[in-house]
């Protein structure tokens, strides 16, 4: 027996018989193997345009956000914040570029049931919170896991990660589903799932580490949803980029796509039309063969991968990155790059990176960065 689009189609739908669910199961175990980055003696060329500057360990304190409202409007101001912090970053004022120094905090918060807010800067390596039927606990490693009562598992319970301006943060879903958010995104989630189905919310940017469930003698569905598209995933690591870039990266396993957004408990069934294999790249439009797969989580693993990148394409990076706004010359803007940058740079020196790679001149500007 073949696996083909109408068995596939069939597995998505629950329509196959016990044999079926076999071979396609078993076929997506042979998916389930991390690529080799292609073009990798290429790269520790490329990697020397980094030159190993220090660690910056010091960034001007960010102003806070201060919530008042009376009741009667409570909800309204809720549904404007979320619009806007969905819209735009935080933006910090700086005398000069020389204070525009690399995030050394996560610049994040969990978001609880009742719409109480926790910084997570606050939470310290091996700390618990107890959130009431649930403890959520900073790992060494820095990542969010849960520990939650059996007793409160029947129930369905939300929370919300958000990281803002230069922030980033690595949760561990009940199912032991590894997420890791980039800046000024949102990831919403159960803190257990349900029995039959396995769903988050994204907006922004995540690296996934699916894990694999079963019951009932088949896997259990994952569901990553988006405002304007829906991922279907079936045990994979795959990088979902839901900004204006719309691109869904796979470095293993297999994924399907619906071109609509979707919402946490929607009963509408979606048509999962589009499937990518390990080393490609879907846009909503079409799918695009990666030549190095990895470069996708570059911002997972420290870097701003310039490669195939424009000056117009680093500097919206850089601007989410370091909260600042840059504005590039139309003489410069489809320039482009190559090579790796720590992410731990100050801004002076990733453009000072960049000057090396294209001769360029960047100057400062009412809190603006002006690169001609």
């Amino acid at each position: 027996m073949k696996i083909d689009d109408s068995l596939f189609a069939k597995y998505q739908a629950g329509e196959c018989s016990a044999e079926e669910i076999t071979l396609v199961e078993l076929w997506l175990d042979q998916l389930d193997r991390f690529p080799e980055p292609q073009d990798r003696q290429m790269l520790m060329l490329l990697e020397n345009l980094d030159n190993k500057m220090p660690f910056i360990k010091k960034r001007k304190k960010q102003s806070r956000w201060k919530w008042m409202a009376a009741a009667s409007i409570l909800i309204l101001l809720s549904t404007t914040v979320s619009i806007y912090w969905s819209k735009q970053a935080d933006h910090f004022q700086y005398a000069n570029i020389e204070d525009v120094k690399a995030p050394i905090k996560s610049n994040a918060i969990v978001v609880l049931e009742n719409n109480i807010e926790y910084d997570l800067d606050k939470l310290k390596r091996n700390d618990t919170l107890n959130a009431g039927g649930y403890r959520i606990v900073r790992t060494n490693d820095d990542q969010i896991i849960y520990l939650t009562d059996p007793a409160h598992k029947s129930k369905i319970v939300y929370n919300t990660i958000r990281t803002k301006t230069g922030g980033t943060a690595h949760v561990q879903l009940a199912d032991g589903t590894k997420v890791w958010l980039n800046t000024n995104s949102e990831l919403r989630y159960p803190i257990s799932f349900g029995a039959d189905i396995r769903e988050v919310a994204l907006r922004g940017e995540g690296y996934f580490e699916v894990a694999k469930q079963g019951r009932t003698g088949r896997r259990v569905p994952f569901f990553v949803r988006g405002n304007k598209q829906t991922i279907q995933v079936l045990g994979t690591k795959f990088n979902a980029d839901f900004t204006t870039n719309n691109e869904t990266a796979l470095l293993e396993g297999a994924v399907a796509f619906s071109d609509r957004g979707s919402s946490l408990e929607q009963s509408r069934k979606d048509q999962f039309s589009v499937r990518i294999r390990p080393n490609q790249v879907y846009d909503g439009k079409k799918i695009i063969e990666a030549k190095d797969i990895a470069r996708y989580i570059d911002w997972k693993e420290g870097y701003f991968d310039l490669n195939d990148l424009n000056v117009e394409q680093l500097s919206r990076k850089l601007s989410a990155w370091y909260g600042v706004e840059i504005k590039v010359d139309n003489s410069l803007a489809q320039v482009r790059l190559f090579g790796r940058v720590r992410r731990d740079k100050s801004l002076k020196e990733v453009l000072d990176l960049m000057a090396q790679v294209h001769p360029m001149n960047y100057t400062m500007k009412n809190n603006y960065i002006y690169i001609k």
